[in-house]
């Protein structure tokens, strides 16, 4: 059987560690009361359809469906797949068609800090629709598997729709750092060693880090799997 990796242990850090050190110069990212401070994401109308939703869990009817669990992994690995080749392919000019490219140095000028903000941003329009997409469609794969699932795909909607908002607000943040540290670069040849490099581990921890909660579903989809053999 094909398994998800990696591990939900070292993909989180990887991102959160990436902007902690584009953000060291201004004094960093605090992590502590992490339970109280997620709690404060969660306004009273979300809070209301959250309790609301935890209510039916128990109450919902299950219809069995066909196995399909290995097609939602299937279909996970596909657009992790997409979404990682879709961001090495516009790094690199040549290395195949792409909607989204790295700015050009034209005339021996490099591209303002703004050009590499729309660039980022760009990446993380089409980041969040593939991966509503595909959350949207493991939902419903996991949904017809067991009870225990469609009450887990039932949650997994509710909390994703009461902290969207705000997780959209974070993930917008992040073009700015970019445009940010391309201003403190020191010299204009860092453009293709180490401001390209830092781009592309910032693009691609934080595909990981939005597939987290697909991840986990698929990996309960697996568990599922492992109790019936």
């Amino acid at each position: 059987m094909t398994r998800v990796a990696p591990s939900v242990t070292f993909v989180l850090p990887r991102l959160v560690s990436l902007l902690a050190e584009h953000t060291a110069a201004q004094g960093g990212v605090s992590h502590s009361q992490f339970a109280r401070r997620l709690g404060d994401l969660i306004d009273l109308s979300n809070s209301v359809a959250l309790s609301e939703t935890l209510s039916l869990l128990g109450k919902q009817e299950f219809i069995a469906v066909d196995d399909h669990s290995a097609g939602g992994r299937e279909d996970f690995l596909r657009v992790r797949a997409a979404m990682i080749s879709a961001v090495l392919r516009s790094l690199f000019p040549g290395s195949g068609a792409t909607r989204i490219r790295w700015p050009k140095v034209t005339d021996g000028e490099a591209p303002q800090a703004q050009a590499y903000r729309k660039f980022y941003a760009a990446h993380q329009g089409e980041m969040e629709a593939r991966v509503r997409g595909l959350q949207e469609r493991v939902r419903d794969t996991a949904s017809g598997l067991s009870p225990e699932l469609l009450k887990l795909a039932s949650l997994d909607a509710a909390v994703g729709d009461s902290l969207l908002a705000h997780s959209r607000r974070l993930f917008a943040s992040i073009p700015a750092l970019v445009a940010d540290r391309f201003e403190a670069l020191e010299s204009p040849a860092a453009l293709d060693t180490t401001f390209r490099s830092e781009v592309q581990a910032l693009l691609l921890a934080e595909i990981e880090a939005r597939l987290l909660p697909v991840q986990g579903l698929i990996e309960a989809m697996d568990e599922l799997t492992d109790r019936a053999l």
